[in-house]
């Protein structure tokens, strides 16, 4: 799945997208929702080995949404400025589409979560570990495989 971007010039390579990416922590989750209409929520994420990877409860809308199609699109908006003098917004930005796959390998859930944890949470890894340890098994751990990764940017 490859769309041409319409201008081609603020498309990042692979290297840089995935280097804007990991600067990130929210972004946007696009799923199949009820009677043909989409359905996106915000949500945290991660990088992990350069793979993107979402937490949540293990049930809800959303967790329904996937289960009944794994197809999804994630957007982040990693910088946003707006520069009144030239009338536009500078900017960086990912869209990933692909398949979200429910992580159920105990020490590739685990992992994640530890790394949810030290970058999100400096200094409070004892205590951010003592919470995995009681919720993991409470918690999904969702990795978004990509068909299609691309950044773009406008710096000004």
């Amino acid at each position: 799945m490859e769309h041409k971007m319409h201008k081609a010039s603020r498309q990042l390579s692979d290297a840089e997208t995935m280097e804007i990416l990991k600067k990130g922590d929210h972004g946007t989750l696009s799923v199949q929702g009820d009677d043909g209409y989409p359905y996106a929520t915000p949500i945290n994420y991660i990088v992990v080995d350069g793979k993107v990877y979402l937490h949540s409860a293990p049930y809800g809308y959303k967790i329904e949404c996937l289960q009944r199609s794994p197809k999804c699109c994630f957007s982040a908006i990693i910088s946003a400025q707006i520069i009144p003098s030239k009338i536009t917004a500078a900017f960086e930005s990912v869209v990933l589409t692909g398949t979200a796959v429910f992580v159920t390998d105990q020490a590739e859930k685990r992992t994640v979560l530890e790394n949810f944890v030290t970058q999100k949470h400096p200094g409070y890894e004892e205590l951010g570990f003592k919470m995995i340890d009681k919720q993991i098994d409470k918690t999904a751990v969702i990795r978004l495989d990509p068909v299609s990764l691309t950044g773009k940017a406008y710096r000004g």
